[in-house]
């Protein structure tokens, strides 16, 4: 019996120490071929970044600590450079320079101490020269000019990518005289400088990478850009481009038979649907009294449900540019505007108007209240960069007898 056992632990003892030798040449073998010859660690993972007539060859240092050195050659071998090799390295990082513009083939060697050498490993990158540069062209400037406030802006035309464009530098004068550089992304297509000196002009170029990761910069010469007043573009009737149904006779989403129902196109709160049969209030909006088809909606005495911030608007985004809301009665022969309590043509940044009371937060407002059925109002305002703008009307009809109805909601601005 004691002898079985003897057998067993030694016949498992034997196998552990196999399996941890296969392991160990396991991590070795790579090195060695088969019949006994020894090679250096073989180089992994190189990267190869192309400059202004010169590359630059970077790989980890790797595993093989007997790693001394390495050589790089080229040229069919006519050519080659040592690169030494240290343990403090965690990257081994050569630079080869004079190189004419053209794709290089390399073939990476690394030797130990004991003279072995590696597996050869063969690797492609381009240099770039001449050739390149003559094909580099400067971003377009579309316009350069300046606001009466100051602020002077550059519209951007669009950048050769292709060729690796990815930004654009612009040296300029600031108001207290000082000249600096300012760098753009290729991605903006609108630059403003708000601190621009009035009179003068501005030079500017563009930088190109030929290749992700490229060791060199290329850059377009400077050139010179004279800035002009800004003249605002003609401002034509934009209704028909970003509004729905704007003008009488209003089409409707929803109808009573009779007379209410709401607005098609239009966003309207709670509050302002106020007509229909005790306990079902659900129409507001659109009146068509008198087959008006108008947009508008009442709080007629205490028959009516009052209307605090009522909202109807509609949410549109709007590139940058100078624009007017028109409100008015034109063409609706059923138009009212009765009472006193507030109500607003208004626009405002985002997705919904604000509260009467946070009027003050909106871009622009202006108050329609009249003493006669027939109103014209209108308000400005102006965006620096494309936004998602809500425009309509805020009402807060609270007591006594209140109405509208209008005709034309209509938006004015720059023909882009």
């Amino acid at each position: 019996m004691l002898r079985r056992v003897i057998f067993w632990t030694l016949l498992i003892c034997t196998g552990c120490a196999m399996y941890a030798c296969k392991k160990m040449d396991g991590t070795f073998e790579k090195y060695i071929q088969k019949g006994g010859r020894l090679y250096a660690g073989r180089p992994a993972n190189v990267t190869l970044s192309g400059g202004l007539n010169r590359i630059m060859i970077r790989w980890p240092r790797g595993a093989d600590a007997s790693v001394v050195k390495a050589r790089v050659f080229w040229n069919l071998k006519a050519d080659s450079l040592e690169i030494p090799i240290t343990s403090s390295m965690d990257t081994v990082t050569c630079i080869i320079d004079n190189l004419p513009e053209k794709e290089y083939s390399f073939t990476i060697r690394t030797y130990d101490g004991e003279g072995n050498a590696s597996v050869p490993l063969e690797v492609f990158g381009r240099s770039y020269g001449t050739k390149y540069l003559s094909r580099l062209l400067d971003r377009p400037v579309i316009s350069s000019q300046q606001k009466r406030n100051g602020e002077m802006f550059i519209a951007w035309g669009e950048a050769d990518t292709l060729l690796g464009a990815f930004a654009t530098q612009v040296k300029y004068v600031k108001l207290n005289g000082d000249t600096v550089l300012k760098q753009i992304n290729v991605d903006s297509d609108t630059t403003i400088f708000a601190d621009y000196k009035t009179g003068t002009s501005y030079l500017y170029r563009t930088l190109f990478l030929p290749e992700k990761g490229a060791m060199d910069t290329f850059q377009t010469s400077y050139v010179k850009q004279v800035v002009v007043e800004y003249v605002a573009p003609a401002s034509i009737d934009l209704s028909s481009r970003y509004l729905k149904n704007y003008t009488v006779p209003f089409q409707r989403a929803t109808y009573d038979g009779a007379r209410w129902g709401t607005l098609q196109g239009w966003t309207t709160n709670a509050v302002v649907s106020n007509q229909g049969p005790a306990g079902n209030k659900i129409y507001g909006g659109y009146d068509n009294i008198n087959s008006s088809a108008s947009l508008g909606t009442q709080k007629w005495g205490d028959g009516d449900p009052a209307i605090p911030n009522g909202k109807i608007y509609q949410t549109i985004v709007l590139p940058a540019g100078d624009y007017e809301v028109r409100w008015n009665t034109d063409g609706n022969t059923g138009a009212v505007n009765r009472g006193t309590d507030p109500r607003y043509v208004v626009v405002a940044a985002g997705n919904t108007l604000p509260d009467l009371a946070n009027l003050s937060t909106a871009l622009a407002s202006v108050s329609f209240v009249t003493s006669v059925d027939r109103f014209s109002v209108k308000t400005t305002f102006s965006l620096e960069k494309q936004t998602t703008v809500s425009l309509g009307l805020l009402i807060n009809f609270v007591q006594g007898q209140q109405a509208f109805r209008g005709g034309n909601f209509r938006l004015w601005g720059p023909d882009l």
